[in-house]
């Protein structure tokens, strides 16, 4: 089955996924973003662009790089997609050089631009360096990811060290001295690198006008590239790949409870969270901080049933995990994981599993929106909920969206390192501004 203009975007977690699908709805693309390949059908009418979430930030290289090969296959075989996008994470998590490579397998492309930048987040590159608000990512919290940690912030070396020695030529780079100078000496500089055997190359971007000139050097090369990014880079090819800009409809939403599940430990994550507990303008909020015996001795009835009592009308309840970096950092606590065997790694997990099952137990006793936090802990809950795929609806915030999974439940995701202390707040009065009075 053939669609025009048909975009297919391949992410290794849910909140990259959805933000960056959500730069393809609001240029009026309608979208959905898939959990679970079994449910890619042709039942799903009227969808332009397609993203999927693999899960494979953490998985071995080897099968990161197969999952993403069949994942582009499958997209091209069931819906003729005209148009592919690789979404990497901007503090470069991850098997990017090997999803990436099997993606140019897949698509037979000839190279891939490499561009992680977020300007509208405050991720930048510049002589091949990321930063996360000036500061290299290496002295970021991406730094102590427990299951994903980066030691570089150089990004031509953090793809090497994906690959063999034998493809670390594979790797070239453009830097700000040609990104500069616009599109038509970067792409004079793309097929220079290209016409050397170069198949991963690093762009250079610090502003919004570097990406507008990075895709007009796309389109300008002689060869097929395949643009590999964050949603910084998607945002500016929405309106190349899009035929027709239409401005979304405005949502409104049912006066429902909002449930919060955060397996975020970063400090931003926890400032937001503070930022709601302390906004006197939100009323009736009820936060729960989990501490490590709670993660431990599993999900218990008596907090679920507390939970479930406090989602009535358009109450809000957090449950997060905040507190818990402080509470490691004492010798008792981290005592208890060693004489337990568990690992940061492990312990990331079971945090994850925790929340699933929160969510699916509550979910039997109540109605909600449902709000989480980090990438793995939207994954597992939206799995738990028998989630198959989500449909973009909205825009909450631009890397933000608002969708409505394939049970018609209302679900926001987001990473755990994007926005500003306020966006927690922003995503509550969002849905204070577009409640459905009828």
């Amino acid at each position: 089955m053939l669609i025009s203009n048909s975009i297919g975007i391949v992410a290794d977690d849910l909140t990259g996924a959805n933000d960056t699908a959500l730069q393809f709805f609001m240029k009026g693309s309608n979208t959905e973003i898939i959990l679970d390949t079994n449910s890619l059908n042709e039942n799903h009418l009227n969808v332009e662009t397609w993203a999927l979430c693999n899960e494979t930030r953490n998985a071995a290289p080897e099968a990161a790089g197969r999952i993403v090969f069949e994942s582009v296959k499958l997209l091209k075989e069931k819906f003729g997609i005209e148009y592919f996008y690789k979404k990497i994470d901007s503090t470069l998590r991850g098997n990017v050089a090997v999803e990436t490579l099997a993606m140019l397998e897949a698509t037979e492309y000839d190279a891939a631009i490499v561009a992680p930048a977020y300007v509208q987040e405050g991720r930048i590159t510049i002589g091949g360096y990321q930063l996360l608000k000036g500061i290299p990512i290496e002295r970021t919290d991406a730094a102590r990811d427990p299951k994903a940690p980066i030691y570089d912030s150089y990004i031509p070396d953090i793809l090497k060290r994906g690959l063999s020695e034998e493809a670390a030529d594979l790797v070239g780079s453009i830097e700000m001295k040609t990104i500069a100078k616009g599109a038509g000496p970067i792409a004079l500089k793309l097929n220079e690198l290209i016409a050397e055997g170069k198949k991963l190359i690093v762009m250079d971007a610090v502003s919004t006008v570097d990406f507008e000139q990075i895709v007009l050097a796309m389109q300008k090369s002689t060869y097929n590239i395949l643009p590999s990014g964050s949603a910084g880079l998607a945002h500016a090819l929405g309106g190349v790949w899009l035929s027709e800009i239409k401005p979304p409809v405005q949502k409104k939403v049912p006066l429902l409870p909002k449930l919060i599940l955060s397996g975020s430990k970063t400090s931003l994550t926890a400032l937001q969270i503070k930022k709601l507990e302390m906004d006197t303008d939100i009323e009736n909020t009820y936060f729960i901080s989990l501490c490590l015996d709670d993660i431990l001795n599993g999900v218990e009835d008596s907090l679920v049933d507390r939970i479930a009592a406090n989602l009535v009308k358009d109450y809000i309840v957090a449950v997060h995990v905040s507190d818990l970096g402080e509470e490691l950092s004492k010798e008792n606590a981290a005592g208890k994981l060693i004489d337990e065997g568990i690992s940061k790694e492990e312990l990331a997990t079971r945090i994850t599993d925790y929340l699933a099952k929160l969510a699916q137990k509550i979910k039997q006793k109540a109605e909600f929106i449902l709000i989480t936090i980090g990438g793995e802990t939207s994954y597992r809950c939206s799995k738990a909920l028998n989630c198959e795929y989500l449909q973009v609806v909205d825009a909450i915030l631009p890397s933000i969206p608002l969708c409505m999974d394939s049970n018609a439940q209302l679900v926001v995701t987001k990473s755990g390192n994007f926005g500003t202390s306020a966006t927690l707040v922003d995503i509550v009065k969002y849905f204070e501004h577009h409640i459905n009075e009828e």
